[in-house]
């Protein structure tokens, strides 16, 4: 059996290119430690063997087709969260704004109904505009079947407001 000559600075960089390889999956730090992984491995690699072997260039080609696959990886999945942070919130509280529902009991500013928004009933109130806000005598009433758009939350109820054609109407206060 024949040995091939190792140089042991080499083992050491290629094991230093997968120590920082597995640090960029448990860390949040923009691929560095890959580039550097990428860097190392390669270096490693060509330090590695005897460069002076009939069937280097294969050891060349070899290492440049796995480089190129790894660093298309790095840069596919940083293309992806990059993209993620001009997307709206899609989860929670934030990503029920301006979800659009329908009334299923009459939703009033002071007398909370319920709305089907989402795939959820919500216990819901109407939202008061500013400039409503001194009409005490009588109280809006979103009606049944309106669809509403959530505007905010309070109290663990949704705050809508009609959606599209008017959808209110005047119940006297009692």
């Amino acid at each position: 059996m024949v040995v091939l000559p190792v140089n042991w600075f080499g083992a050491a960089l290629v094991l230093l290119a997968l120590a920082l390889l597995v640090v960029d999956l448990k860390v949040t730090n923009h691929g560095l430690p890959t580039v550097g992984g990428l860097g190392a491995l390669v270096l490693g690699v060509l330090i590695l063997f005897d460069a002076s072997g009939p069937y280097f260039w294969v050891l060349l080609v070899i290492l440049g087709m796995i480089a190129v696959l790894m660093g298309m990886l790095l840069m596919g999945a940083l293309r992806e969260v990059l993209a993620t942070r001009g997307r709206p919130v899609a989860t929670g509280v934030e990503g029920m704004i301006g979800e659009v529902g329908i009334v299923k009991e009459p939703v009033g500013t002071g007398s909370p109904g319920w709305v089907f928004v989402h795939g959820e009933w919500w216990r819901a109130v109407a939202a008061i505009a500013p400039e409503d806000a001194h009409k005490q005598e009588r109280e809006r009433v979103i009606g049944v079947g309106c669809s509403v758009q959530v505007v905010g939350f309070r109290d663990g109820e949704v705050v809508v407001m009609p959606f599209g054609p008017p959808a209110l109407e005047y119940s006297p206060r009692s």
